[in-house]
């Protein structure tokens, strides 16, 4: 089993109501629980409030946001699947793939 990055991309407006926020993290729990069964290892929004760009120890290059909206990184799922074609199909099942673009990729072992 190989593990795959779903990068969310997008910067998408979440909705001011606490029921249809409710609602919008039932339905994801729903995927993590129903399509993945057992395969979700972590995932996180990312705060889109402050970030930094560095290129080296001592430079800065920006303080964020860092791009167009359409391309920002606003958080990540890594997903334990055999192959990339999997790993594809299962994001395809993803409810955030109506308000960002998902993109995918396998993470090499560290070791």
């Amino acid at each position: 089993m190989n593990q795959f990055l779903i990068i969310i991309r997008g910067n998408y407006i979440m909705p001011t109501s606490p029921e249809q926020v409710q609602q919008n993290l039932a339905v994801f729990n729903d995927w993590v629980q129903q399509v993945l069964k057992g395969r979700f290892v972590a995932g996180a929004p990312l705060d889109d409030s402050e970030g930094r760009l560095l290129k080296s120890k001592t430079e800065v290059l920006t303080d964020g946001p860092f791009m167009e909206s359409k391309e920002m990184v606003s958080g990540y799922i890594i997903i334990n699947a055999n192959d990339l074609a999997e790993a594809t199909e299962l994001s395809k099942q993803c409810p955030l793939i109506n308000n960002y673009q998902l993109e995918v990729r396998k993470l090499k072992p560290m070791a």
